[in-house]
């Protein structure tokens, strides 16, 4: 039931804070600045290597990434002797408008000198303060936006933070009530069992349970006898609030809710969220239920946990194994038709298979990854001829066993979760 990946990307409504973050780099020279010119459609996420053809292209004329506090950054693309001196890099923090958030303050952050190595243009610097902010960049050589290729873009970060984490199970509404053979207990105990048996390459602390209507400010707004869907009940279908539990650190807010409004679907979450402080994109969303065309239908335990972990995934920066078309549709990339792990391998069945359609009901302004269950009788394939489909991030729930994740999947995690303050 993963079905397709909800990525409507609109970069510049995302301000992470006000606080102000700078670099440390080499010595500011007097080069001209040159703000990115282009709306900022494309943003870079830190050890993505999906192959990211739109980045690179607009790599001179502005891209948007997410800098965490303390975390140091390696920027790199193919080089070109013949172009002369590399050119200069150059940071803005990103800001919207108090007064229109469709537009955006830019503040200069610091120039960056670069390196050239193994053929590579390279640049290092690190974000020093408290806080996460959207940034911008732009390539300047000579006074003009640079020119010169920049093909094989890539953002490598290394963070400061813990590879530990714990979980926190959020109940939402009756819905304990409601579960079909199982308990919230029985769920909670395979969630922490799973997570550590999938999430090898990190420490699984321990895992919270904790129901909405406690909570000590938001309490009210979630009755334990009232059903919640989300998407109806709110319109925030990943129930982004609940996130940041008060009292609970370094955890992963997961809110289980009745079900989600739209059909098919088992779980949200946001693609490379970056933030498991609390608020926008702070948590992953799963139901117990799942709404299909003619009613509504109750999940498996193994069906909940298997979305969690895809879910989850997710969250820090696992795309799907091999993207549908509603991933490179809404990415607005067509070179983004795999994840770009050498050990995950491609099926480009998912891609030609028509019922990988788009989705336009979501009003949610980054990457969102739905996990979708079909029955095999809506494809034009076999699913089983693909390479990836025992991978957990495979973009379709089949009914199937998952040999989890590959070891460069495992790397990435580690290192996204280290980026992430928690």
């Amino acid at each position: 039931m993963k079905k397709k990946c909800k990525n409507v990307l609109n970069v510049l409504l995302m301000a992470m804070s006000a606080m102000f973050c700078a670099c440390i780099t080499e010595p500011e020279e007097k080069i001209k600045t040159l703000y990115p010119d282009n709306g900022l459609r494309f943003r870079l996420y830190p050890n993505d290597l999906a192959k990211n053809d739109s980045a690179s292209a607009n790599l001179a004329h502005g891209l948007v990434f997410l800098a965490h506090p303390n975390a140091s950054y390696e920027l790199s693309f193919d080089g070109d002797s013949s172009m002369g001196k590399p050119p200069t890099l150059q940071l803005f923090r990103v800001k919207p408008m108090p007064s229109d958030e469709s537009h955006v303050n830019l503040t200069k952050v610091k120039n960056v000198s670069a390196k050239e190595i193994d053929g590579r243009i390279v640049y290092h610097f690190v974000c020093e303060k408290s806080v996460s902010e959207n940034w911008a960049l732009t390539l300047v050589q000579d006074g003009s936006y640079y020119e010169g290729p920049t093909n094989n873009v890539r953002l490598k970060g290394e963070g400061a933070y813990s590879d530990h984490m714990s979980l926190n199970l959020i109940v939402v509404g009756n819905v304990a009530s409601r579960l079909s053979g199982f308990t919230i207990d029985d769920l909670a105990r395979d969630l922490l069992d799973s997570y550590r048996k999938f999430y090898t390459s990190i420490q699984i602390d321990t895992l919270y349970v904790n129901y909405a209507n406690l909570h000590p400010t938001l309490g009210s707004k979630y009755p334990a006898d009232e059903p919640w869907y989300a998407g109806w009940s709110s319109n925030d279908k990943l129930v982004s609030e609940l996130g940041g539990w008060p009292g609970i650190v370094n955890a992963l807010d997961i809110v289980l809710v009745d079900y989600i409004i739209d059909e098919d679907v088992l779980g949200y979450s946001y693609l490379f969220s970056g933030n498991m402080g609390g608020g926008y994109g702070s948590t992953v969303a799963l139901g117990a239920f799942v709404k299909k065309s003619d009613g509504v239908y109750p999940l498996e335990k193994k069906e909940i946990v298997e979305t969690a972990i895809h879910e989850t995934g997710h969250f820090f920066g696992l795309r799907h194994t091999s993207s549908t078309r509603t991933d490179i549709g809404e990415g607005g990339d067509l070179s983004n038709r795999e994840d770009g792990f050498e050990d995950t391998p491609y099926c480009p069945e998912i891609w030609l298979n028509s019922m990988a359609k788009r989705r336009s009901d979501l009003n949610i302004d980054d990457f969102v990854m739905p996990r979708i269950k079909i029955a095999t009788s809506v494809l034009s394939f076999d699913y089983r001829k693909c390479m990836d489909a025992d991978n957990i991030m495979f973009p379709y729930d089949m009914y199937g066993e998952y040999s989890g994740f590959s070891e460069l999947q495992l790397a990435a995690l580690r290192a996204t979760l280290m980026i992430y303050p928690h």
